[in-house]
């Protein structure tokens, strides 16, 4: 907005308050030229006017024509007022230049200083006259006079109205131009109090969204890095979780890797161990069967050299074997100790083949092997002597094998697992027992 610099002759005035202005002096003007052809006029009458003479001729004379008197105080009063000038209108007071206000965001307009009224024109002052004597006037001459004395007065009634008038009309215009000023004055302050009441809305507007975009496009920034950091969270979590499954994957698939490893391992230990087992038994029984062959080869030397002896005592021998046989079956059905239950439990002799029974069905119970078709006639057996408690358990156990570790170890199990063992016909338990215990039975 362009400021005016003001001076003390220069104001800032709106198109329609330059019209107005001008509009008034040409009121001014026309008033004041019609003062002054009043007051010319006036000026030019003639204040004492040459008297006229009129003969008047009548037959005879009439007895009472005498002189008209005349009052002076009817004459003073009759006579014309003579004409005061006219004061000239004081000139229009010029309103001191108000200080320049600062600079504001919507500046008020300055109000138009309203006009002074114009002060009433004073009273026209009739000097007095001074007494005059009455001269002696014509009857003629004094109604002539009278005449225009009375014109006089008219026509000064006429211009004193005219005048009353003009001042009427000046002060109705002067009147209408100071409420016509006012009006354009509180129009034009109204004006510029809604002009700033808008401008104040509108900066108040602007200033509002501007805020509201501010803060809309700080949320958007904050809404924005919350997404970015929600991602890269997410992102991170994910990865995160990618390793962790990755490890874990791995720790898996090294655990299984060693898992693996350790039942191929203890496979192959324990295959080693079979192998090492199945070797020593295969040793022990080539070892064996070499002692076997040994104690065959010096038995039959033995054989051959006493076969003479054995011949001469066959039958000596054959007498005391079938008395040994008869006493070891008898002792052992009674549960003596020293007595054999072999015959008891291979389902032949001794007479108690139902303790025999008993004994084979308790051992049998204990032992866990599963047993393969028989081939030919061979029946791997298990001798063994089990040693006794008074309460029938057993405590200890000598095996002679059978040439099947795994058929031997599974049946010293089976007579360790017969606790207690059957109680004999007599009530009482031998310190020990002798057996052999058949695949195939």
């Amino acid at each position: 907005m362009k400021h005016i610099n003001k001076t003390e002759d220069t104001r800032y005035k709106t198109p329609e308050q330059r019209e107005e202005r001008r509009a008034l002096g040409y009121a001014f003007g026309i008033h004041a030229l019609l003062i002054v052809f009043m007051f010319v006029g006036f000026v030019s009458a003639p204040k004492t006017p040459n008297p006229v003479q009129v003969e008047l001729w009548a037959n005879g004379v009439a007895p009472n024509a005498s002189e008209p008197e005349t009052d002076p105080q009817t004459d003073k009063a009759d006579a014309p007022p003579q004409p005061q000038a006219e004061p000239e209108p004081e000139p229009e007071a010029q309103p001191q230049p108000e200080p320049e206000p600062e600079p504001e965001p919507a500046p008020q307009p300055e109000p138009e200083p309203q006009p002074e009224p114009q002060p009433e024109p004073p009273p026209v002052v009739v000097p007095p006259d001074v007494a005059k004597p009455a001269p002696e006037i014509d009857p003629d001459i004094a109604l002539e006079k009278a005449r225009k004395e009375r014109e006089q007065q008219e026509r000064a009634a006429a211009e004193k109205a005219a005048l009353e008038k003009a001042a009427a009309d000046k002060a109705a215009a002067e009147k209408a131009a100071t409420e016509k000023a006012e009006a354009e004055k509180a129009a034009a302050e109204k004006a510029a109090i809604e002009k700033a009441q808008a401008e104040k809305a509108a900066a108040d507007k602007a200033a509002k969204e501007k805020a509201e975009a501010e803060k809309a496009a700080k949320e958007k920034a904050a809404a924005e890095k919350a997404a970015i950091e929600k991602a890269q969270a997410e992102k991170a979590a994910a990865e995160k979780a990618a390793i962790e499954k990755a490890e874990a994957e791995k720790a898996a698939k090294e655990k299984a890797a060693a898992d693996k490893a350790a039942a191929e391992k203890a496979a192959t230990e324990k295959a080693q161990a079979e192998k090492a087992a199945a070797e020593k038994a295969a040793k022990e029984k080539a070892a064996k069967e070499a002692a076997e062959k040994k104690a065959a080869a010096e038995k039959a030397e033995k054989e051959a050299a006493a076969k003479k002896a054995a011949a001469e005592k066959a039958a000596a021998a054959k007498r005391a074997a079938l008395r040994e046989a008869m006493r070891s079956d008898v002792l052992g059905a009674a549960g003596m100790p020293g007595g054999s239950a072999n015959r008891n439990q291979a389902g032949g002799g001794g007479g108690d083949g139902g303790y025999a029974a008993q004994v084979r069905s308790c051992v049998r119970r204990g032992v866990i092997y599963n047993v393969p078709p028989q081939r030919g006639s061979r029946n791997p057996t298990v001798q063994y002597t089990v040693q006794l408690n008074p309460d029938g358990t057993p405590s200890n156990v000598s095996i002679r094998g059978s040439g099947d570790a795994r058929f031997d170890e599974a049946v010293r199990k089976g007579i360790l697992g017969c606790s207690p063992f059957p109680k004999p016909p007599s009530g009482k338990y031998p310190s020990s027992i002798t057996g052999d215990y058949r695949m195939y039975d």
